[in-house]
């Protein structure tokens, strides 16, 4: 299950590559997300590692229903929990690699 962390940590670290380098204007909202980014993906991989069965809808199933109780304990806006939900589902693609 190692494998599956480490997933979880360089999607972590490709998003918020991704969003250094978008076209973004302002390092705050950059750096605010990014921040946020990688703080939900450590939340999503002790609880990851529970699933017996992963394909992509039960991934993206389970990371909107990690986002409830993720936003509510953050204090994330709408915007904050869709951002970070669409960024976590577009991670899928590199940890299926490690997960099978």
């Amino acid at each position: 299950m190692n494998l599956v962390e480490g997933a979880f940590v360089g999607a972590a670290l490709g998003i918020a590559a991704g969003i250094v380098l978008a076209p973004e204007s302002g390092k705050k909202f950059r750096a605010d997300m990014k921040k946020k980014s990688a703080e939900f993906h450590a939340y999503l991989a002790p609880r990851f590692k529970a699933l017996k069965k992963v394909g992509g809808e039960e991934y993206n199933s389970f990371v909107k229903n990690a986002m409830t109780s993720y936003a509510k304990a953050k204090r994330l806006s709408e915007s904050e929990k869709k951002d970070l939900v669409t960024h976590a589902q577009k991670s899928w693609k590199h940890i299926k690699k490690q997960v099978k």
